[in-house]
């Protein structure tokens, strides 16, 4: 990075840390966030995975995930370690790539040992994803490595991300669930919301995280003193940024997956997925009024919310796929998302 004293524009600065996914290519959005006006908040847009003409692809999105896990787990320092050392090597040498390989699986592997029960990373993952491709949104701090290191949170966040509009900067606090059913998620995405808005300390922490650890210390000095004069929230408490939760909540859907058509040879390849969105999207309004009760109950501001479900057939299908295609094998301690925390409203998923 240029050492430079001038600092480049706000959207610039974000730019340089932002990456890029397609996520495009394996998951479709089947209904985006309405435009303006608004409708009643939170926004919620529904996203499920492609299909390979009549099949639903998740052996492909397990695959395009474990491939996105080197830039949501490494830190943009070390990522840009890793670069320059590729690019001083000679004669094609791509011997480091075997390091990165082993840097990244032995993250997951450390964190899912220590902790069973939070073995969800492919959920937190496809959140990154989200944030980055729909949102526009660049990573600010590389959760998982932090968690891997000793006496940091294990808890909290599962990332923080950031875009700016109209020169103004947006900051996404990202909440990824995976689920049995889209009503036990968005139940669960209510309830974390809700205790991290009512954490004054964990709120500093994130912060914290940014600031000492985050992703910025690959900036120049200046672009990184520009951005912190908008996240130093301890100097800087009421500095211009608009803060939003983002929900990314990845269930199975198995009532509109199993709606299925006869294949046809004459009709257009993508039938079978626009079959499954139509159905999708109907589910809309109830989906929306589950969460939009949810949040009430726990007393969150609905209008900071913003939530994006995405349909798999099976999540612990794809969970387990996420680690094999990252070359992890199953443990003993996995154990299968059940229903135990499904809601009245889903009981008919």
């Amino acid at each position: 990075m240029s050492s430079s004293s001038v600092s480049s524009p706000l959207s610039d600065v974000i730019d340089q840390l932002l990456d890029q996914s397609p996520l495009d290519d394996f998951v479709r959005c089947a209904l985006d966030f309405p435009p303006q006006p608004p409708g009643l908040p939170p926004k919620m847009a529904l996203l499920h995975v492609r299909f390979q003409e009549d099949v639903p692809n998740t052996l492909s999105l397990a695959d395009f995930l474990s491939s996105q896990a080197v830039n949501y787990a490494l830190s943009r320092r070390r990522r840009d370690a890793y670069l320059a050392a590729l690019r001083s090597g000679t004669n094609g040498d791509l011997s480091l790539t075997s390091q990165i390989s082993r840097a990244v699986k032995s993250a997951f592997i450390q964190f899912r040992t220590e902790y069973p029960s939070r073995a969800s990373e492919v959920g937190e993952v496809l959140a990154y994803c989200v944030a980055v491709h729909h949102l526009n949104a660049a990573q600010l701090v590389a959760k998982m490595s932090l968690k891997t290191s000793a006496n940091m949170p294990v808890h909290g966040l599962d990332g923080i991300h950031a875009s700016v509009t109209d020169g103004r900067l947006n900051v996404y606090f990202l909440e990824s669930k995976l689920a049995k059913t889209a009503a036990s998620g968005t139940a669960d995405y209510a309830e974390s919301v809700a205790g991290f808005g009512s954490s004054k300390k964990q709120y500093m922490q994130e912060y914290g995280l940014v600031r000492d650890l985050g992703n910025l210390d690959a900036l120049a000095t200046a672009d990184k003193e520009l951005l912190m004069e908008y996240l130093d929230v301890f100097a800087k408490p009421n500095a211009p940024r608009r803060e939003r939760s983002v929900g990314v909540v990845c269930y199975s859907e198995t009532k509109h997956f199993s709606n299925t058509i006869p294949v046809d040879d004459d009709g257009p390849l993508d039938r079978h997925e626009r079959h499954f969105g139509d159905l999708y999207i109907k589910d809309h309004g109830r989906h929306h009024k589950n969460v939009r009760a949810q949040l009430l109950t726990h007393g969150v501001d609905q209008s900071k919310c913003m939530l994006y479900l995405v349909a798999v057939p099976d999540v612990n299908e794809l969970r387990e796929q996420f680690y094999e295609s990252l070359g992890i094998l199953a443990a003993p301690s996995d154990s299968e998302l059940n229903e135990s925390s499904i809601c009245e409203d889903d009981q008919d998923e």
